[in-house]
């Protein structure tokens, strides 16, 4: 502070020492499919903005009136709501690639031209992103990334599952994708194998089947098979807006579903359930049993069974990338400040701060500490600052065991035996 002369009291206002660690957006869902918007945008320049960019949705009404009412071929007015029966729906972003100008049979707009191209989407030369790389740019345009990737319709083809794979690693995030329709409960384990379309041990990738039976809103029938990726994005999105992100949305009832296209068995206690067979393939499922209705079951991410690490449990892995990306955020406040000890210290009790008010709930645990062995004079002088960051997320309570004893010593004490 320069030396001005100054005669009477005055107020400096310092801002050191009162930032915080923050939680990021968890429930924002990027959508990527097709929408009849022809149908609410008569003309060309009219429907410019609903195609390949990025639109928020937050309520049905704004679905609607951007993206239409569900058609059948078409896959976002579907998604949407199947993703707002389950409850509040928090943040969608959603980035329709149909183009009824240029997908057409004739002069009739046709969604079946759409490929697996428009859907991975490309970077132009002049940096214009379609398809899932649109979601490279929402930080800059919105402030957050989405959480959740979902492509219905399209993620069952291997080619798209891999783009929302990177395009999900690279953000930190989770791509729901369904196996494909019409496949047999053995087709479905099959399809994790080395000739499958799901061979993938990635812990961003949750693979769900099968299709879910809904009702018909187009009157062409009563019900309709649809992706159950969609209505699972819709109850982690409940779930996390009710009860937080740190929860699984396993064993949670699914709302709006009247049946499955294949039977799924379950029973409590038996080990040959239809759940367990598609769980331990790493395959999320529902199920339904008395008075339960229908209810999302499974934990486990594609990771599961090739890795044995806690990441292969779904809400794992997002408990790890929410608090990484809120530090990550946290630290830049000091990204090019002076190395002091002030600093360096005031960085470690912000985050430590942070771990402590997730201790008990989503973690058992955790430490952030400045690496006094890994750093060493040179990298300090070189700018370069190594913090340690320990933590474990809270485990669900997946498989209870019950030991069951019959002990006679009950028959002694209720009869008063002397022996």
């Amino acid at each position: 502070m320069s030396a001005t002369f100054h005669h009477g009291p005055e107020v400096i206002e310092h801002k050191d020492g009162v930032t915080v660690v923050r939680d990021v957006k968890s429930a924002v869902t990027y959508l990527c499919g097709t929408a009849p918007i022809q149908d609410v945008h008569a003309t060309a320049p009219a429907r410019a903005p609903f195609i390949n960019n990025r639109v928020i949705i937050r309520t049905p009404a704004e679905g609607a009136a951007a993206f239409g009412q569900h058609k059948a071929g078409y896959t976002i007015p579907a998604a949407l709501d199947a993703i707002f029966d389950q409850g509040g729906g928090g943040t969608i972003i959603v980035n329709n690639v149909f183009d009824p100008d240029v997908h057409k049979e004739g002069t009739a707009p046709d969604p079946s031209k759409v490929t697996a191209t428009d859907i991975n989407g490309v970077i132009s030369t002049g940096g214009v992103a379609t398809g899932l790389k649109g979601a490279y740019e929402c930080y800059s345009r919105f402030g957050y990334f989405p959480k959740l990737f979902l492509a219905p319709g399209f993620s069952p083809t291997a080619t798209v599952r891999t783009e929302m794979d990177v395009v999900a690693t690279r953000l930190n995030a989770i791509a729901i994708c369904d196996l494909p329709l019409g496949l047999t409960k053995q087709q479905a384990v099959e399809a994790r194998g080395v000739a499958g379309t799901a061979n993938t041990s990635s812990a961003r990738v949750v693979l769900t089947y099968p299709h879910v039976e809904i009702e018909d809103t187009t009157g062409a029938a009563e019900t309709r098979l649809d992706p159950l990726s969609s209505r699972l994005a819709g109850l982690i999105i409940a779930t996390d807006l009710t009860e937080g992100w740190h929860n699984s949305p396993s064993n949670r009832e699914i709302k709006g579903v009247v049946g499955t296209e294949v039977p799924i068995n379950f029973y409590p206690s038996d080990y040959q359930n239809d759940t367990n067979f598609l769980n331990e393939a790493g395959i999320v499922t529902c199920m339904r049993s008395f008075a339960t209705g229908y209810r999302a079951f499974g934990n486990r991410s594609a990771a599961f069974p090739t890795s044995a690490h806690v990441e292969n449990f779904i809400h794992a892995r997002r408990i790890l990338d929410m608090i990484h990306e809120a530090i990550i955020f946290f630290t830049m406040n000091y990204v090019d400040r002076l190395g002091s000890p002030a600093n360096v210290e005031a960085a470690e009790e912000g985050v430590n701060a942070y771990l402590r008010s997730k201790t008990g709930n989503a973690i058992y645990g955790g430490d952030f500490r400045f690496d006094r062995v890994k750093n060493t004079a040179e990298q300090i002088a070189d700018g370069r600052f190594y913090y340690k960051l320990r933590c474990h997320p809270m485990s669900v309570m997946e498989r209870i065991t019950i030991d069951s004893y019959v002990d006679t010593a009950f028959i002694s004490n209720a009869l008063q035996l002397a022996a």
